[in-house]
């Protein structure tokens, strides 16, 4: 277990203009705890990760209302090809993926979602197959959705698979954010 702590600045564009705090991080084998202790920073928004190959994190409870269009890739409602199959699982049957799959079953999206529409898809066709997390298609459940790895969305009408009233949401533009996994005999 690698820890460290790592002072919090505010930035003006490239320069740091005032210390904010700290923040205390804790990285295991495969997931990272990261604890922020700061002052004077009213009506945050959201925070931002930057692995070092670029590639960013983002979580937020607010909508942004500035976005830099050359940072922020667009997930746009992907239709995944036609399925041969589609099911409608719990969190439990996570179990029947390869043993490297079954981390999925801890992530925070999935749980949200599951805890939410009390079910999962999962959607074979011919070699791939996807774990589908249900939800709405909304700017702040897309970001959210990407940040745990659910970068596909599919709409509801495109399954045919029978759900009951608390397992969807008829108000909105209802479907399922999609992650594909790897295959095996399900």
């Amino acid at each position: 277990m690698t820890q460290f702590i790592q002072y919090l600045y505010e930035y003006q564009g490239a320069e740091p203009v005032r210390n904010l705090g700290f923040m205390k991080v804790e990285q295991q084998m495969d997931k990272m705890v990261i604890q922020i202790y700061a002052k004077q920073v009213d009506d945050i928004k959201g925070i931002q990760f930057q692995k070092g190959d670029g590639k960013k994190y983002i979580a937020t409870w607010e909508a942004p209302e500035e976005t830099d269009e050359n940072n922020v890739e667009e997930v746009e409602p992907y239709i995944l090809p036609k399925t041969r199959r589609c099911e409608k699982i719990q969190r439990q049957d996570l179990a029947r993926l390869p043993k490297r799959e079954w981390r999925i079953a801890n992530n925070s999206f999935l749980l949200h979602g599951f805890y939410n529409y009390h079910h999962l898809m999962l959607i074979e066709d011919e070699d791939k197959m996807w774990v589908g997390v249900p939800g709405i298609y909304h700017e702040k459940e897309k970001e959210a959705a990407k940040a745990f790895g659910f970068d596909e969305f599919q709409r509801l009408t495109d399954y045919e698979v029978e759900l009951t009233e608390e397992e969807k949401n008829t108000q909105e533009d209802f479907g399922y954010w999609c992650r594909q996994v790897e295959h095996s005999s399900v």
